[in-house]
């Protein structure tokens, strides 16, 4: 099993993977609601695009396999801290040697693009983890990691 630190999400933490951390803009206000915007803009090559919400319970941050996909994911955070694996593909494998696990607070924006290696994340305490994800139709192939990745603090 191969263990690795987790590491608080930031900008550029991990290669390829645009963040925007949470309370980056002023809301905007009104009698009744707020908006809060977004500056990162993911560029999509399908034109079917749709979004559910993902919730994940505490786990042990252990990985034994990634998904990729061929185009790119938006997730936003929403409530719960989740603990999450990124990992660079090449050659149609993973490369372990890039394994990363990230800690993610809520209201925490990213733009997992084509082709990262990541997989669900887990909840790090008991307050589950709800996740907006967007992304176009599209399979998730998954694959076998070839030692287990295990996230430690």
């Amino acid at each position: 099993m191969q263990q690795i630190k987790i590491q608080d999400l930031a900008p550029k933490l991990v290669p390829g993977v645009e963040v925007q951390m949470p309370a980056v803009s002023a809301p905007y206000r009104e009698s009744y609601f707020e908006w809060v915007g977004s500056s990162l803009v993911a560029k999509l090559q399908a034109n079917e695009v749709s979004g559910g919400v993902l919730r994940a319970w505490r786990h042990i941050p252990v990985f034994r396999e990634i998904e990729t996909h061929i185009d790119s994911e938006i997730f936003y955070f929403i409530s719960g801290v989740a603990l999450m694996l990124f990992i660079d593909v090449k050659d149609g494998q993973p490369y372990c040697e890039t394994a990363q696990v990230v800690r993610i607070q809520p209201g925490t924006q990213i733009v997992i693009p084509a082709g990262k290696g990541h997989f669900v994340p887990v909840a790090e305490g008991n307050e589950p983890v709800e996740i907006i994800v967007m992304a176009p139709k599209m399979d998730a192939p998954r694959m076998p990691l070839p030692v287990e990745i295990l996230g430690t603090s």
